[in-house]
């Protein structure tokens, strides 16, 4: 019996050729151009290792940055939640350029994880706010659920939430990306669509709603990545000449950052530019800190004296400059006297007993000094 392919031959027709795949659809892209002054062509690598902990072995070309932020459908993160809009930015041709690769339904995902794996593979450093913990190792789990392994938490990778904390968390509490544009930048938001409610208009949009706001959405995820850049560019400027800052609290931050990456004179000249008004005790606390570390203990006791001679006295004063005499500089006879100052004003039960027990140490040390001092 002939067979249907037998059929076909006879009647003079080829059977059809298998049907190629149709290719995958891309995702929604908007791509954006602004001028956007915000740094250096080349930016130090000195610079940014001192205000992020980095180990740049050189300095960096503008335009080798990428910036990233995402918009998610949880804050949880896990197998369930994705990115569904993608926010990159870099500086091309003068300017800076946003592009936001958007997936209008779930087959859209592969398109916009190349793209990102595309640009973020032409860059040398990857800048987001918070993507440490949250965007990138989000990011990287939604690759490997797509089948594709790219290790993108690995790359090299500046993360300004920290620095950022690191230099303004102590005049201004809060370090919000949307705090820090409109105490550090002076941006203020208008119409803001806050990001809690981003996966909301996403899920809606995909049950049929309107796109106004998604566009919504994607105005906030510009806003993002227009910022970094320019929180990017303050905060060198201000580790460049840290002692030009008006703000005592943040020179006295940078100076902590300092001290941390083993730049003691510079963090001391820090410490002294804060030195003014409300701020002052804590600024003459960090430079006689830093004398001690240093092991300049004539330098840092005499910044202790200061603060006791002009009001400045505490229980942590009067014990840090108590321990100076007694181990540093051979004066067990001041340490007894330092000790028993601070119990006249400590408080607290607990380390009363502490002050009492050096305060009987001290004694017979004093007496033991004196006795040999008469022989």
């Amino acid at each position: 019996m002939a067979s249907l392919r037998d059929k076909l031959k006879a009647y003079g027709t080829k059977p059809a050729a298998p049907r190629e795949a149709p290719p995958p659809a891309d995702c929604y892209r908007l791509t954006e151009r602004t001028a956007l002054p915000a740094l250096p062509a080349q930016l130090s690598a000195a610079l940014l290792n001192d205000l992020s902990g980095l180990q740049l072995s050189r300095d960096i070309a503008r335009e080798r940055l990428l910036f990233l932020d995402t918009e998610t459908t949880g804050l949880s993160g896990g197998a369930g939640t994705i990115a569904f809009l993608t926010g990159l930015g870099w500086f091309e041709d003068g300017q800076f350029v946003v592009e936001q690769n958007l997936m209008r339904d779930y087959p859209e995902e592969g398109p916009m994880l190349r793209r990102v794996r595309a640009l973020a593979d032409r860059a040398e450093l990857l800048v987001t706010f918070n993507g440490r913990t949250f965007d990138l190792p989000l990011l990287e789990g939604r690759y490997t659920m797509n089948g594709e392994r790219y290790p993108i938490t690995r790359l090299p990778h500046l993360d300004l939430l920290f620095p950022a904390r690191a230099v303004f968390r102590l005049r201004l509490r809060r370090c919000r990306l949307s705090c820090l544009e409109e105490a550090v930048l002076g941006i203020a938001r208008e119409d803001d669509l806050p990001g809690s409610e981003a996966p909301k208009a996403w899920f809606d949009y995909l049950k049929g709603g309107a796109f106004e706001q998604v566009e919504r959405v994607m105005a906030h995820n510009r806003q993002d990545i227009r910022s970094m850049p320019l929180i990017l560019g303050r905060l060198m400027e201000m580790y460049r000449s840290p002692t030009d800052v008006h703000e005592q609290e943040d020179v006295y931050s940078i100076g902590r950052v300092l001290e941390k990456r083993g730049h003691g004179e510079r963090a001391r000249k820090c410490y002294r530019a804060a030195d003014r008004g409300a701020m002052s005790r804590l600024a003459r606390t960090g430079l006689a800190e830093s004398y001690r570390k240093s092991g300049d203990f004539a330098a840092s006791a005499a910044v202790y004296e200061r603060m006791l001679a002009e009001g400045q006295s505490n229980v942590d004063v009067l014990v840090r400059l108590a321990i100076l005499y007694e181990h540093r500089l051979g004066r067990p006879d001041e340490a007894l006297r330092l000790t028993r100052r601070a119990l006249l004003i400590c408080d607290d039960p607990q380390r009363t007993d502490a002050l009492l027990k050096r305060c009987r140490r001290l004694t017979l040390k004093t007496e033991r000094t004196n006795a040999s001092t008469w022989d």
